[in-house]
């Protein structure tokens, strides 16, 4: 049963947390690190003490995620960590399909991690999030015109990685 729970607040959470963590880390591959994080404690916390106290899942991980976030900010200067592999939810295509098109945005994403920072969150943004431009605008605190500008550059520099192999 507490696995149940667990499993139905992660899919109901996961995506705007990791939202939430992408607009205030300044690297994305630290949301998903602070994000998982997050996650551990929250399992560990349910199976050790339960879950009847916690009325609103998503406000109480919110609340951990903040803190996560600070203590990232806090021993920001200390050790950087390996990227995390992406985990893609089962998708109801041909298994087939869904093996091909997981090849390829992984191929998409790993290409655009060589990205700066700010031009990674904005394509993680526009892409993985389907955020509008005005969105990611607002969020990241840039013009529209920057935005574009970045989506732009990004997408021509991952083109050219997925095509010709190189990095610029």
């Amino acid at each position: 049963m507490k696995q149940d729970y667990f499993d139905r607040i992660y899919e109901k959470t996961y995506r705007p947390l990791l939202h939430y963590a992408i607009v205030h880390l300044s690297d994305p591959l630290d949301a998903e690190d602070a994000l998982q994080n997050v996650f551990v404690a929250f399992y560990r916390r349910i199976e050790s003490r339960g879950h009847a106290d916690i009325l609103a899942p998503q406000a109480f991980l919110l609340k951990m995620l903040k803190r996560e976030i600070i203590a990232h900010y806090a021993e920001r200067s200390a050790v950087e960590t390996e990227p995390l592999e992406d985990d893609v939810a089962a998708d109801p295509l041909s298994f087939e399909d869904a093996a091909e098109a997981r090849i390829m945005a992984g191929q998409v994403f790993d290409a655009a991690r060589t990205l700066s920072k700010d031009a990674y969150r904005v394509f993680v943004l526009y892409y993985g999030f389907e955020r509008s431009v005005a969105e990611i605008a607002k969020e990241m605190q840039l013009s529209e015109e920057a935005v574009k500008s970045r989506l732009f550059r990004g997408r021509n520099a991952v083109r050219r990685m997925l095509t010709h192999g190189t990095n610029h």
